[in-house]
């Protein structure tokens, strides 16, 4: 079973997490992760795995999922520090805990067109049902989010603010994520207006690490992870000007934390790197100079399952909000894809 500590790059990114933030008041706490296994929330569930076994923190993991082969696959010999519940995070939880990351979700495009309503009801039933389950304890909790509840911009805006937001077409097929999302989001809101429940958002944008399904994941940043790794050519099916904002995870994982345990309760932070931002094709020319493999231009299948995602072609998300509460972001898209590369690699 594979030993993610033993890992240079996640060992790396668990020292720069540690080195981003203070996280003395998760010793001896319990904490509840839905989605543990994904890519965004595994690397949470690392880090405070990495808090107990080097630095003593003695916290007790509670992870939600219905998939044991995945779960194992993902943490390795370190599964059995995990309490694990096998059910779905549509039904309600009778557990204690201290805090509540809700992360179990299906983001993938690929997931929208086929089954919309898988994707719908975690951010609904599975959101409803932890609120009641924080207040219930006093928890905190951070419900993970997207930047895509902002909607389509107009070529006029330039920057987005946690206050902005555009149109959606709730009848889009890529609405089923974005509308559901808002909709969590608003149960957030009304439970801390009502009860009190202390739940932060984070807002979350485009994200990389050695944590991401290079295989199955559709999107763009992904697939040409896969071709560089794979020493194939890196190739383009759009004109590659939509812009995007790219994260690394140990930047993320540490943004998390920060608001699960400092957030404002009932308010939304953007998590998007937004000093590093550029286009489809200016990143597709970065990871082929990594990679030492050629960028090109290939023209998408007729059959190909493929929804653009329309609200970020113009947008800029503005990470100015979590930078006010003494945030910062320390790796740029070269290093970090460099990071990915070398963990995929085995380097």
């Amino acid at each position: 079973m594979t030993d993610f500590l033993a890992d240079r790059i996640i060992r790396e990114d668990m020292e720069h997490v540690l080195a981003n933030g203070t996280y003395d008041c998760l010793k001896g706490k319990t904490v509840l992760v839905t989605g543990a296994y994904g890519m965004l929330a595994s690397y949470m569930v690392y880090y405070m795995l990495y808090l107990s076994e080097v630095h003593g923190y003695d916290i007790r993991i509670i992870s939600v999922s219905r998939n044991k082969e995945s779960f194992h696959n993902r943490f390795g010999i370190y599964s059995n520090n995990i309490t694990q519940i096998y059910q779905s995070v549509n039904q309600p939880l009778d557990v204690i805990c201290d805090y509540i990351i809700h992360a179990a979700s299906f983001a993938s495009p690929q997931y929208y067109e086929v089954c919309p309503i898988d994707v719908i009801l975690p951010n609904l039933l599975g959101t409803n049902y932890l609120l009641q389950l924080a207040d219930e304890n006093k928890a905190r909790m951070l419900y993970f989010s997207t930047c895509s509840v902002y909607g389509e911009y107009s070529s006029t805006n330039t920057s987005v603010f946690e206050n902005d937001f555009g149109a959606v077409d709730p009848l889009d097929p890529h609405s089923c994520y974005d509308e559901s999302k808002r909709a969590g989001e608003m149960l957030c809101a009304a439970y801390f207006r009502q009860n009190n429940v202390k739940v932060t958002i984070a807002r979350i944008a485009h994200t990389y690490g050695p944590t991401m399904d290079i295989v199955n994941d559709p999107r763009v940043f992904s697939s040409f992870v896969r071709n560089a790794v794979n020493k194939k050519n890196i190739e383009i099916k759009s004109d590659g000007t939509s812009r995007r904002s790219f994260c690394y995870i140990s930047d993320a994982t540490a943004a998390y934390f920060k608001l699960l345990l400092e957030g404002n309760p009932g308010e939304a932070y953007n998590v998007c790197n937004s000093d590093q931002t550029v286009t489809i094709r200016e990143l597709g020319r970065i990871i082929s100079n990594l990679a030492q493999v050629d960028f090109i231009y290939k023209n998408r299948e007729e059959n190909e399952i493929y929804l653009p995602d329309k609200n970020t072609d113009t947008a800029v998300y503005s990470s100015e909000k979590l930078k006010s509460m003494g945030f910062s972001f320390k790796v740029d898209i070269a290093q970090g894809f460099s990071r990915v590369l070398t963990h995929f690699n085995g380097f």
